[in-house]
């Protein structure tokens, strides 16, 4: 198995960081305006690109408010089907961890979910 994985410091609080990715408003800020998803453990959601050719359908596993968001992949939007965002203050920043988990082999199919999911670098 092949994961991807990003660490980065932000010059955000863990509150607005969390914000930024646990909810569609947050999402559609910064990766795609096209977000549907609850900030609720156990909510389904989509998040789509290119006009709706590519869509990525989500279920939350995990939240925990300025520390945690963890979504499991439903479809077959990538092969790696666990995302995660740990993260904690650093001073007035927040470090986070973000990994996409599960891919198969590190092909074609990797390479672009690790550039085009750089989306937080």
């Amino acid at each position: 198995m092949s994961d991807i994985m990003h660490l980065l410091k932000i010059r955000a609080t863990p509150e607005r960081v969390y914000q930024t990715i646990a909810t569609a408003e947050g999402i559609r800020n910064w990766w795609t305006r096209d977000a549907v998803i609850e900030p609720t453990v156990g909510a389904n959601g989509e998040i789509g690109f290119y006009g709706r050719r590519f869509v990525a359908m989500l279920t939350v596993e995990g939240l925990a408010p300025n520390s945690l968001v963890r979504w499991r992949v439903t479809n077959q939007a990538w092969d790696g089907k666990e995302i995660e965002f740990v993260f904690r203050a650093n001073g007035g920043d927040t470090v986070l961890a973000f990994a996409h988990r599960g891919f198969k082999q590190a092909d074609d199919k990797y390479a672009s979910a690790n550039t085009r999911g750089a989306f937080i670098c």
